[in-house]
């Protein structure tokens, strides 16, 4: 799978989370017990990771190709991934 094609599926998955959390706060606003507060609150914080994980790649272009080149080398040459990143990965 290429780096694009985790990419793509990333801005796939924020946009899921965006539906999801619009949901939530369809149903805060007909029900607004804590339950549902909650249920919103969880929404809005995966909505919020996803988003600022495609922006840190984004933000960090040259650095994420580089890390990404470094752990596929190292994957060859030593068959784990490397130890350290700035910035994250996008197949976790």
């Amino acid at each position: 799978m290429s780096d694009l094609t985790l990419i793509a599926e990333d801005i796939l998955d924020v946009m899921h989370a965006t539906e999801e959390a619009y949901h939530a706060t369809r149903l805060m606003r007909e029900n607004p017990d804590p339950t549902v507060i909650d249920l919103f609150r969880t929404k809005m914080i995966a909505l919020q990771e996803r988003l600022e994980k495609i922006k840190m790649v984004l933000d960090n272009e040259e650095a994420w190709a580089i890390e990404e080149l470094a752990d596929a080398l190292s994957m060859m040459n030593a068959g784990h991934h490397t130890e350290y990143r700035r910035t994250p990965r996008m197949n976790e």
